[in-house]
């Protein structure tokens, strides 16, 4: 039996970490995360578009490992707040705030803009790199509305005021599972997972 190709996770998001894991459980390979092979590394995204930030991190992740590496960025997408807050997601309420906080803000400036107007999607690129260069980049997108109320207990970051099209539950009531079937990161890993086998041949 071959041993598995490890692959470098360039995130510093347990929350992404353990999704991306359950996704990639099935496919010969071992997963780890950045910090366990170089210790705490800052993977900033400095660019305008998910791709190019997905695209460095994986870069400085392989450059440091010698290994595989696969970068990530997502981010939501409101319609009412012209496609804020984006690539600036995660630093939506300030550098180092807490998703509460960063949800408190979204709903704040939401305040008052009926259903019909809420709509939102969330974005996600994906970039696999080794020392060589770019190996392939993938995305997925899922779209939906952003709720009046946060509610439930999962997932992290937006999930608690996101519902996904069709849906009725937030992403935070959903369970790990469901949630992978409809997001963002779960289309975009399955198309990662698909291409993913020539390559390790």
């Amino acid at each position: 039996m071959s041993t598995p190709r490890l692959i470098v996770l360039a995130t510093a998001n347990r929350g992404k970490a353990l999704e991306l894991e359950a996704l990639a459980a099935a496919l010969p390979v071992r997963v780890a995360l950045l910090s366990e092979l170089a210790g705490p590394v800052e993977t900033s995204e400095p660019f305008g578009t998910f791709h190019e930030n997905a695209r460095r991190k994986a870069h400085v992740a392989a450059r440091l490992t010698g290994e595989w590496a696969l970068g990530e960025d997502s981010g939501l997408a409101v319609d009412a707040l012209s496609g804020r807050p984006g690539v600036y997601s995660a630093r939506f309420a300030g550098p180092g705030q807490p998703d509460a906080q960063r949800v408190a803000l979204l709903l704040e400036m939401l305040e008052g803009v009926p259903t019909d107007r809420r709509g939102a999607r969330f974005h996600c690129a994906l970039c696999l790199a080794g020392p060589e260069g770019v190996l392939g980049e993938w995305a997925g997108v899922c779209e939906g509305r952003i709720a009046n109320e946060a509610r439930g207990s999962g997932g992290f970051g937006f999930d608690p005021v996101f519902v996904a099209g069709g849906q009725s539950l937030t992403s935070a009531e959903l369970t790990p599972d469901e949630k992978n079937a409809l997001s963002h990161r779960g289309i975009a890993m399955r198309r990662f997972v698909a291409d993913l086998p020539p390559l390790l041949a």
